[in-house]
């Protein structure tokens, strides 16, 4: 809205979590955005199907985050959020249809590559010793 209102043609991009699609303010700004044909408004998900207190579909079953922004009007993708070439694709696709606001649903798993970190909720919390910060790195370097 900022950008139309000074004139100005460039894309806004947020990154949220899945979590975060728990809260109101989050389906008020979904409703606004079609609403005020925000076409150049992309929001990407992060679907890792955790929450700060457990799995995702425990706290509130978000089932079919696509279905959800599309039923608001939002044009959608669903991509492998470790893939950096879906990413690119999905972020650099055409725009939908004039006014039209674009959700990437990107599944991932915290913590991917890192052994006794993936997909292990105390991550959410926990800050690495420097020999797990080292240990990580390890597991993480290209060969």
């Amino acid at each position: 809205m900022a950008a139309r209102l000074s004139k100005k043609d460039y894309r806004v991009f947020v990154v949220m979590s899945d979590g975060e699609c728990n809260e109101g303010s989050v389906w008020e700004a979904a409703m606004f955005a079609p609403a005020q044909r925000l076409g150049r408004l992309v929001v990407v998900v992060d679907y890792n199907k955790w929450q700060a207190t457990g799995r995702s579909n425990e706290v509130l079953n978000l089932p079919s985050l696509v279905d959800k922004w599309r039923a608001f009007g939002w044009a959608t993708h669903e991509v492998d959020g470790h893939s950096l070439p879906q990413l690119i694709d999905a972020l650099s696709s055409d725009f939908p249809a004039e006014g039209q606001p674009t959700a990437i649903i990107a599944h991932t798993v915290k913590g991917k590559g890192v052994s006794f970190m993936e997909d292990d909720n105390n991550w959410h919390y926990r800050i690495p010793t420097a020999e797990e910060v080292d240990a990580a790195a390890q597991e993480l370097a290209e060969p």
